[in-house]
């Protein structure tokens, strides 16, 4: 879903109105939230991704991969594990023995803010519901008695969702300690 579809949802669920005028008003106070619901998420879900990047005098620099790094999972050339630990500061990666070219860097990562309308949630589609409850959430839970049990509902709904996520969901059973 676009934070547009995202916004809608969550003004339909409001009982709002979803035309331009209304949308434009509440765009950036459930931007907001939503950003907040996907941050939180991340924590839980842990995404990952893998890109290439060239191994120079025996240091990567994870400035140069494409997403902001929460974390660096693996390093792998041809199917083969590389040790490597931090340098001087947390952007670059030593590798040491090894000679210089592409390595292919694993890491965990924090997607990018909602901005515009077009800009869709990195996670997975099935997160999106979670995040409008949260935003819904957050929203109601600044209201009366009725709206705060009504916010309640909400959040239990996100919360329940967020415990469906799996940090290990889609990967192999059978894991081994690197880097200890």
């Amino acid at each position: 879903m676009t934070l547009k579809e995202l916004l809608t949802g969550a003004l339909l669920q409001l009982d709002r109105g979803t035309d331009a005028q209304t949308l434009e008003s509440w765009r950036d106070k459930l931007t907001r939230y939503l950003n907040d619901a996907m941050i939180d998420l991340t924590g839980e879900f842990q995404p990952r991704r893998s890109d290439t990047l060239t191994l120079t005098n025996g240091e990567l620099d994870l400035r140069n991969l494409p997403l902001s790094v929460v974390k660096v999972v693996a390093l792998t050339r041809e199917d083969t594990r590389l040790p490597f630990y931090y340098g001087v500061s947390t952007e670059l990666l030593r590798v040491p023995a090894v000679s210089d070219g592409d390595v292919l860097v694993t890491y965990r990562y924090m997607p990018e803010q909602l901005k515009v309308d077009t800009d869709v949630p990195d996670l997975p589609e099935w997160c999106h519901g979670a995040m409008i409850s949260y935003a819904v959430g957050r929203e109601r839970a600044s209201g009366d008695a009725a709206s705060i049990a009504s916010a309640r509902a909400c959040f239990e709904i996100y919360n329940a969702a967020k415990r469906m996520m799996r940090a290990h969901r889609g990967e192999t059973d059978a894991y081994a300690i690197e880097n200890r």
